[in-house]
């Protein structure tokens, strides 16, 4: 994979957001009615075994165990020596997933499965900076730091999301502010926090006489800390 594939691959991951978890709640508690609606197998397996796709990628990503397993059990169900028995076979394999999956969300551990799979999505921006900045010139310079200045602004906006209850799109000191009341961000890290306020601003308004490599390395400590501290 070229380095400019990996670049729009990993800012397109860090643009998805996955459902809530009230609405991922929502989501399988309707997919539930569905699957034992009186509806024909024939009629609604397609149905929500789309939905249940949605709901497990949202959950813990399309690479994960759980999908696999899924997919799999969908395959050998479909073996079946009929079209009904084997749309009530993937119509039960679905079922059997959903009620998994409101079990885990009712056991609170979608957040944990998400912040996980938020820190690993941005272990791997912070890594093609890094990468970026290796190169030499001033331009390599300057996308990496606006990748670093990037990596920071959504760190920060997702412990204010999970960790803050900030849901909108705030001003970044306003969400690190509630970070400060909530006591997530606290001295020193506060204090750091605020000061790579301007860092962000320039590197995203292409100011890029006043950054240098010293201080992108420095971001991109600083954002490792905080995925190691909130999202590990």
């Amino acid at each position: 994979m070229s380095r400019a594939t990996k670049r729009r691959s990993t800012a397109n991951r860090m643009q998805g957001e996955a459902m809530d978890e009230a609405k991922l709640k929502a989501r399988v508690e309707d997919l539930l009615r569905r699957s034992q609606s009186g509806r024909g197998s024939e009629v609604i397996g397609p149905e929500i075994l789309q939905g249940t796709i949605t709901v497990l990628d949202a959950l813990y990503g399309p690479q994960s165990t759980q999908m696999q397993s899924l997919l799999d059990s969908v395959q050998a169900a479909r073996r079946e020596p009929s079209p009904r028995m084997s749309a009530y076979a993937v119509v039960e394999v679905v079922r059997g997933t959903l009620e998994n999956a409101k079990a885990e969300l009712d056991a609170g551990l979608a957040g944990s499965l998400r912040q996980q799979m938020t820190g690993a999505v941005l272990t791997d921006f912070i890594g093609l900076a890094r990468s970026v900045l290796g190169d030499p010139g001033d331009g390599a310079k300057n996308v990496a730091a606006v990748l670093a200045a990037a990596a920071f602004e959504d760190t920060i906006r997702r412990m204010g999301r999970e960790l803050a209850g900030v849901m909108g799109r705030d001003d970044l000191a306003n969400v690190i502010d509630a970070l400060k009341k909530a006591g997530v961000l606290q001295a020193p890290q506060l204090g750091i926090a605020v000061s790579y306020l301007k860092f962000r601003n320039d590197a995203l308004h292409a100011d890029w006489q006043t950054i240098d490599r010293a201080s992108v390395n420095s971001v991109l400590g600083f954002v490792e800390q905080l995925l190691v501290r909130h999202f590990a």
